[in-house]
């Protein structure tokens, strides 16, 4: 595990995590925007979590929280004496992350029922997202090679979370569809 993250943390070094940092800022900028121009109290509510969730995102890039978490919770099982079974601990902490997230997005889901087509893909953006953070949350070894397959010259993880980015840029900053005129009025 320690492998792991200081593989992931050496891969975080350079150009493209201040890219994703970037993305994630005017992300969340882009969300702010759009919530002052969205109709329902709902869709305001969702685009303001999800400036938050990009906000958030961005510090967690830009800090390394996960590596912090990593090495707290090894702390915590060396102390405690079960660091020989650390593997059914972290199962449980995953599975745990992963039931939470869930929860989470089936209220996503039902708070954006029926709002228009560019909230759902930032929905989608944002569920891309979660699942790379829960993926390198998980940093299992075997998920770790998976990750660092190369796509285009670029490793896997950093596919998925530019694309996440991108979907959720890409739906903040989707042109407002024209309002039909109201008979009688101009």
């Amino acid at each position: 595990m320690r492998e792991a993250a200081s593989t992931w943390a050496s891969q975080d070094a350079g150009t493209l995590p201040w890219l994703a940092v970037a993305g994630y800022l005017v992300g969340a900028g882009l969300c702010l925007w759009r919530r002052g121009g969205a109709g329902s109290g709902r869709e305001r509510l969702f685009w303001l979590a999800a400036a938050l969730a990009m906000l958030a995102l961005g510090l967690n890039k830009q800090l390394d929280l996960q590596t912090l978490l990593t090495g707290w919770g090894r702390q915590m099982a060396r102390d405690g004496g079960w660091y020989a079974q650390r593997r059914a601990y972290q199962k449980e902490f995953v599975i745990g992350v992963a039931l939470v997230a869930m929860v989470i997005g089936a209220g996503l889901a039902w708070l954006v029922r029926g709002l228009s087509p560019r909230v759902l893909a930032a929905l989608a953006g944002l569920g891309l997202l979660g699942a790379f953070v829960l993926v390198r949350l998980a940093s299992f070894h075997h998920i770790d090679v998976a990750m660092r397959t190369p796509v285009q010259g670029l490793k896997l993880h950093t596919v998925l979370e530019l694309v996440g980015i991108a979907i959720v840029i890409g739906s903040a900053a989707w042109p407002q569809a024209a309002r039909p005129a109201r008979p009688g009025r101009r």
